[in-house]
């Protein structure tokens, strides 16, 4: 549970920094997706324990060592993600490259160790191309929720003036944009308290936001087999994350309205390592098991907002003039370390005709940290708070992926799978919805569940040529808050409800693996 006040809560999460990074953005960029080659995700992705195939790679490295000879494939997307939410509904549509590599098979001529191969691989783990779009009408008022974040801050520290020191360095973003566009007004001089420049219930509320980018995963890869029985393997990973984020908030009373805009850009590279084994006791049984380090990133990000305000039949000041506040464009760093992974794998394989196999993927999202950047001072423990709340608000989270594959023929193959993936929030944390956001973009998801639901064709041309095909449906619901709610201590009352969409998610995707083998 938190262990703050929301009064107090607003005072240490959203003051000081100018534009800080919280427990939305550590997991937004530590959980992945279920991407791979077309054959590996026809099975739902479950190819942990089976190797011989880039996707089984970058699971469990020790699956490199199945090769028995070299191999090059490619991997092409074409793929559709919708949103919904009541009647509005958005898409994206994407096409792009998911996979990319190549196998170098050495045999050593030896009983014990008979071969070492190397590989290197390309695999995409996440696509944040996105559209959503959404109207309702909240309990409450996003300036209801500045007024009351603002509480405590003295308002000349808020003004913005050619004369006066940038408030957006020093002071929360909201406040300074909510209190520069006149949406909020000091109780009094000292600023314990401020009041929304309208108490106006139920206002109309839209948003429109707009997301791109990726997480790409780099693999490389060394793994060699002892007595044909015990795989062993070992992998560098280094991941890229390109992230842009354009959204809109823009609230509607009878009399006026605004809208609140932000945007931002993150860029990041990390390393991480991976090794892992796979034991085959007989023929026909395959267990396999792997670890994934955590992730150490070094991000940077650039962001910008503004409040586009027309709310003069509320407003009383004679200095007030509708228009634009804005804040300059800023560039921030920090360090994210995501949560390892184990992963625990099955499979059979029957005869020449019948393959089935199963992964279990356990990953513990309260370790997820936030820093800043090595070599920088962190004298006032800039990501404390912030890392207690992923603590508190986060859990290990499971991924379930099941497939077969049968052989109709020694050319052509039929496959099937199903993968399910644990949404990582603490129970009491996704019925509050009172995340801790960071800067002035207030418009949060909490993500649901995820069914992929997969099938798919292979064909052998010849002994070197193959095509894979596979078609992906992903469904999942999420809950879209416009804003954080705000409770009293221990949650025991709800001061700001911000009535969260129902976002119904789908996507479509479908596959094609082209490779050869030399």
């Amino acid at each position: 549970m938190k262990k703050f006040t929301y009064l107090l809560c607003s005072l240490l999460v959203f003051s000081s920094a100018t534009f800080a990074q919280g427990e939305v953005d550590a997991s937004r960029f530590s959980r992945e997706d279920l991407f791979g080659t077309a054959r590996a995700m026809s099975m739902g992705g479950a190819f942990g324990a089976l190797g011989g195939d880039q996707t089984a790679v970058s699971i469990n490295p020790a699956g490199i060592a199945v090769y028995r000879s070299s191999e090059v494939t490619g991997t092409l997307n074409l793929s559709r993600e919708g949103s919904t939410v009541g009647s509005n509904e958005a898409n994206k549509t994407r096409f792009d490259m998911d996979n990319l590599g190549f196998v170098g098979y050495f045999p050593l001529r030896n009983d014990v160790m008979p071969l070492v191969n190397f590989g290197f691989s390309y695999n995409k783990l996440k696509s944040f191309d996105k559209n959503i779009s959404a109207i309702g009408s909240p309990n409450n008022a996003l300036i209801d929720y500045i007024a009351d974040r603002s509480a405590d801050i003295d308002p000349q520290k808020l003004q913005m003036g050619d004369d006066l020191p940038d408030p957006f360095m020093t002071e929360p973003w909201l406040s300074v944009l909510g209190y520069n566009s006149y949406l909020i007004d000091p109780a009094d001089d000292a600023g314990s308290e401020y009041h929304p420049v309208t108490d106006e219930a139920g206002p109309v509320n839209e948003i429109r936001l707009q997301e791109t980018g990726y997480i790409d995963n780099y693999d490389f890869t060394v793994g060699t087999t002892i007595n044909n029985v015990l795989n062993l393997g070992l992998s560098l990973s280094v991941k890229e994350i390109t992230y842009n984020l354009s959204s809109d908030y823009l609230e509607d009373f009878d009399n006026g309205g605004y809208t609140l805009t932000n945007w931002l850009t993150t860029k990041g590279a990390g390393v991480g390592a991976k090794i892992g084994a796979i034991y085959r006791p007989v023929h026909a049984f395959r267990f396999g098991v792997a670890y994934h380090t955590p992730t150490w990133y070094s991000m940077t990000e650039t962001f910008k907002a503004q409040i586009d305000d027309d709310m003069g039949a509320y407003i009383t000041d004679p200095d007030y003039k509708p228009g634009i506040t804005e804040s300059a464009e800023f560039i921030n760093h920090y360090d994210l370390k995501t949560p390892g992974k184990l992963v625990l794998s099955v499979a059979g394989v029957f005869g020449n005709n019948f393959i089935a196999s199963m992964d279990y993927e356990l990953a513990d999202y309260s370790k997820m940290k936030l820093m800043v950047p090595d070599g920088e001072s962190d004298d006032a423990g800039w990501y404390d708070i912030d890392n207690d709340y992923i603590s508190m608000d986060f859990k290990p989270a499971s991924t379930v992926k099941a497939g077969m594959e049968y052989r109709f023929t020694p050319r052509f193959s039929g496959r099937l799978g199903y993968a399910w993936m644990q949404n990582p929030y603490e129970t009491i944390f996704r019925e509050s919805g009172d995340a801790a956001i960071a800067g002035s973009n207030t418009i949060y998801r909490m993500e649901g569940d995820t069914s992929f639901f997969t099938g798919g064709l292979g064909y052998r041309f010849n002994r070197n040529f193959f095509l894979d095909l596979a078609v992906i449906y992903k469904t999942q619901t999420d809950d879209l808050y416009p804003f954080p709610n705000l409770y009293t201590d221990q949650r025991e009352q709800l001061v700001i409800d911000a009535t969260p969409f129902t976002l119904e998610n789908n996507a479509v995707r479908g596959l094609l693996t082209l490779g050869y083998k030399f």
